[in-house]
């Protein structure tokens, strides 16, 4: 797995009044690391969030720290399996997922867990794409 995925912040443009305690983010963009259009990437975010419905809660962006790279992604309430089924479906290498707050990579083929630390340590406040 890219090691910079480790790395992510995320950058939001405004924070909820709550988060839940159990959540997952992801993207539909650049499918197994494979540089697409923009045009590709925001159409597979658009069947994405189709695909979350009413479990998508916020909109935000996966960005390396110097925010050169940034992915817009969504945070949706689901458990741990589904979100990797939903990761799987949309060919991602990997999600993060939050449980009580602690950040986690999860390998989408192979379930393999990473601990980032807290997710909050992991937030932007920030006007993003």
């Amino acid at each position: 797995m890219n090691p910079e995925y480790s790395k992510t912040i995320f950058l939001i443009s405004k924070e909820p009044e709550s988060w839940p305690d159990e959540f997952a983010i992801i993207t539909a963009h650049n499918p197994m690391d494979l540089k697409l259009s923009d045009q590709e990437n925001n159409f597979r975010n658009e069947n994405l969030l189709k695909t979350l419905g009413q479990n998508a809660f916020l909109k935000l962006s996966g960005s390396s720290p110097d925010q050169s790279h940034k992915e817009a992604s969504y945070a949706f309430i689901s458990d741990l399996p589904k979100a990797i089924r939903i990761g799987k479906e949309y060919q991602q290498r990997a999600i993060f997922y939050i449980k009580d707050g602690n950040l986690k990579l999860i390998e989408c083929s192979t379930g393999q867990t990473q601990e980032l630390g807290k997710f909050i340590e992991r937030l932007s406040l920030n006007k993003h794409k």
